[in-house]
């Protein structure tokens, strides 16, 4: 729902004020849980990514990343992980659609036919990416999106204090224009503070970036792709 603010609206010399409200639209919508189970994962998945660092792993100067399907390097955590992630992601969307995903999916503009024909097939969250993140001190990543997919989500592991991300405003068209007062556009950005154990799902198209981690520990984060898979 947009959040509605009022201020006094009064035109010089008319000695009348007025009520004006204002609508905060088209909010992006962000989940964040922590993790029931992270008490259980955190230690065996901390070491699990630490001896993955140490090989088959990439290093691109600002972070080092796993490479292969965390999914299938990570055990039996991250197979418990990863359909805990799933299943938050669906409620999450199903929560924003305010129906179940079969129905929002068939709703949808490119399902249409298939709605009408009643040939609506279960529908379900299913990963078609997932790494590891080890950040270390000096490292960031900067504003960033992931193509092709529907929702991403990242789950922090450990770290020895919060886990910074910075969610950039989704409305780029307002830095075409610069009126002297920006109110959207990428400048604008919402900077969180996490902690170990918690997940966060955000639109793929959403650009996020990580600003300069300086802890001599590293810290450790688990990213997954997902999109909507026709049962």
């Amino acid at each position: 729902m947009p959040v509605s603010e009022k201020f006094q609206n009064a035109g010089p010399g008319t000695g009348t004020a007025t009520r004006a409200t204002v609508l905060q639209l088209f909010a992006t919508p962000v989940a964040r849980t922590p993790c029931p189970f992270a008490g259980e994962i955190g230690g065996r998945l901390s070491k699990v990514l630490a001896e993955r660092a140490g090989a088959g792993v990439k290093d691109f100067g600002y972070k080092l990343e796993t490479s292969g399907e965390f999914t299938r390097w990570g055990g039996p955590d991250a197979v418990r992980l990863s359909r805990w992630v799933c299943a938050v992601a669906g409620k999450f969307t199903e929560s924003l659609t305010g129906m179940p995903l079969a129905e929002a999916f068939g709703r949808s503009l490119e399902r249409e036919a298939e709605q009408a024909a009643g040939d609506v097939r279960a529908v379900s969250v299913g990963v078609t990416r997932s790494w590891a993140s080890l950040y270390r001190a000096g490292d960031r990543h900067e504003p960033h999106f992931h193509p092709n997919t529907a929702l991403s989500a990242v789950y922090y592991v450990a770290a020895p204090g919060t886990c910074e991300i910075e969610l950039l405003d989704p409305r780029p068209n307002a830095d075409y224009y610069d009126p002297g007062i920006s109110l959207a556009g990428e400048s604008h950005r919402v900077r969180l503070a996490c902690t170990p154990g918690e997940l966060l799902i955000f639109p793929g198209w959403l650009k996020h970036a990580v600003p300069p981690f300086q802890d001599a520990t590293p810290r450790m984060s688990v990213a997954w792709n997902l999109n909507y898979i026709l049962g």
